[in-house]
């Protein structure tokens, strides 16, 4: 498997709790329903994908094979991609502050949930459609199949380090809960 394949799967499965933050930014901002409970475990979820596992593989290993491959920064927007990252961080701890103050009632803090968790989904969705549409086409051709091999065997390394054993199967069932929780629920209003 190419790095950058698995990199996307990892995008996929980002997208899908990307979605979900959406519609709970959304339902804040409607004065709809959602759970303090849910966006915790969002949170804790995106935490070890996103950024134990996912950033790890990218500024570990994936971008520095980038820079000695001869693809320079200013080529692949690698400094704009290492910045998003600790500004999607900081958008989690923010997030994760601001349900603290959810659950302890403090008012204004809807608000700024709803906001950071719109913020948090538009600087990931970007950074996902930058990498996905400039820079891992460029690693493509600049990687040699067995430099990729070298590549995904450190991404393995990675994922045993940083990711729990049943964390996938957690993660499906936290989707599909949350999917039918509040997607759904969002579908239904639409039709």
């Amino acid at each position: 498997m190419k790095p950058t394949d698995n990199l996307i799967t990892e995008h996929k499965e980002i997208c899908e709790l990307l979605n979900i933050m959406s519609v709970i930014a959304e339902n804040i901002k409607s004065k709809d329903v959602f759970y303090p409970n849910d966006v915790d475990e969002i949170i804790d979820s995106m935490i070890i994908l996103l950024d134990k596992s996912h950033h790890g593989k990218e500024e570990d290993v994936f971008y520095p094979e980038l820079i000695l491959s001869g693809i320079l920064k200013e080529k692949a927007p690698l400094s704009i991609n290492n910045n998003e990252h600790m500004l999607a961080k900081r958008y989690l701890n923010e997030i994760s502050s601001c349900v603290v103050n959810c659950k302890i009632g403090i008012d204004f803090s809807g608000e700024l949930l709803a906001d950071s968790l719109a913020n948090c989904v538009d600087v990931i969705h970007n950074h996902i459609q930058r990498e996905e549409e400039i820079v891992f086409p460029l690693a493509n051709e600049a990687f040699s199949i067995e430099k990729q091999n070298e590549i995904y065997k450190k991404f393995e390394d990675i994922e045993q380090k940083n990711i729990r054993h049943n964390f996938n199967d957690h993660l499906n069932k936290l989707v599909n809960n949350l999917n039918n929780k509040y997607l759904v629920k969002a579908f239904e209003r639409l039709v």
